[in-house]
């Protein structure tokens, strides 16, 4: 092989790297999100919770628990509100803005009180087919 023939073998290997690159953006952005699950958990279990049991990992942490954790290569932290509603900690993430520019957020997980929750009774026509 001449070294005009490596010359041409080097600039065919790196156009084809280039295109299979292109081909792998491509793919990646014809894959739908896939968001974040938002698991329902009792407040209770907050201090406690088995983070690799949602396979997340915790990032940071202080006196009341974890602050920050990891899961599927994205960071959620800790929020909480202070308002008349009832007391949540959820973990979540800004996954970019709505037309208004309002941020868009979606949530791993929401740690509430579970017990206080009120359920509807199930429709006749519902319990019929149980």
């Amino acid at each position: 092989m001449t070294p005009q023939d490596f010359q041409a073998y080097l600039a065919l290997q790196h156009r084809m790297i280039a295109l299979l690159e292109r081909m792998a953006i491509a793919l990646e952005q014809m894959i739908p999100p896939n968001p974040a699950p938002n698991y329902q958990l009792a407040i209770e279990n907050f201090a406690t919770f088995d983070w690799a049991s949602i396979g997340a990992v915790v990032m940071q942490r202080d006196s009341d628990g974890a602050t920050a954790v990891s899961w599927k290569n994205n960071t959620y932290l800790r929020r909480s509100p202070t308002n008349k509603f009832g007391a949540a900690i959820w973990f979540s993430r800004c996954t970019g803005k709505d037309a208004q520019g309002a941020n868009i957020y979606e949530r791993l997980c929401t740690f509430k009180a579970l017990k206080d929750i009120e359920v509807e009774a199930l429709p006749t026509k519902v319990i019929s087919r149980l």
